[in-house]
C-alpha cells in the first residue's frame, strides 16, 4: 500500500509566495516541506487553536486562527499572517488576476489592546506596527499585512478583543 500523496499549497505571504508540502506521517508527527526545506514537526494540540510544535528538538507554542484562507500564526510574541491557497485555489487565482482590496487585520487569539500605534489615515508600509495586544502574559505587535491606507482603526487602549475579531482594515 502506497502513503497517501503530500498536501501542496502556495503561501502568500505579504509580497512573498512559498511552496508548502504537508504529509501526514501519524500520531501527530507531520513531514513539512518549506521551498524544499524539509523539516519533521511533533505537534500536539494543547486547547482550541493551540498547540505545542516540536521542530529539529526546539519546542514552541503556536496560537493558529483562521477565516477561509487567511490565517494568523502567533508565535514566539510575533503574529504572522498569511493566505494558504490549494492547488485549485492557485489555478482560480492565475486564471482571474490578483485584485488587491482592502485587507482585514484580526485578533489571532484572545486579549487584551495595550497601544494602538497608528491612527485612521495613516499611511503604513507592510509589516509596520499597527498595535500592541497583549495575550498570554506576552505583549504582541499586530503588524500592517500590506502597504496602504488605515482605513479604519475598531479597538481601543484597555479593550479586551476575541480571536478573529476584527482590529483594523487596510485600504
Amino acid at each position: 500500500m502506497s502513503s497517501p500523496r503530500p498536501a501542496r499549497f502556495t503561501a502568500l505571504v505579504g509580497d512573498a509566495t512559498h511552496v508548502l508540502e504537508v504529509e501526514d506521517l501519524g500520531d501527530g508527527r507531520f513531514r513539512i516541506a518549506i521551498d524544499g526545506r524539509e523539516r519533521i514537526v511533533d505537534s500536539r494540540e494543547t486547547g482550541t487553536g493551540t498547540f505545542s510544535l516540536l521542530i529539529d528538538h526546539a519546542a514552541s507554542e503556536v496560537s493558529v486562527t483562521s477565516r477561509g484562507e487567511e490565517f494568523q500564526v502567533a508565535v514566539g510574541g510575533r503574529t504572522h499572517r498569511l493566505r494558504l491557497l490549494d492547488e485549485r485555489a492557485v489555478r482560480r487565482r492565475k486564471s482571474a488576476g490578483t485584485a488587491d482590496g482592502a485587507r482585514e487585520v484580526r485578533a489571532a487569539m484572545p486579549g487584551k489592546v495595550v497601544a494602538v500605534l497608528v491612527e485612521t489615515g495613516a499611511t503604513v508600509e507592510r509589516g509596520q506596527g499597527l498595535l500592541v495586544i497583549e495575550a498570554m502574559k506576552m505583549e504582541n505587535e499586530i503588524a500592517a499585512p500590506r502597504a496602504g491606507i488605515v482605513a479604519e482603526i475598531r479597538v481601543k487602549p484597555g479593550q479586551n478583543v476575541e480571536a478573529g475579531e476584527l482590529l483594523a482594515r487596510i485600504d
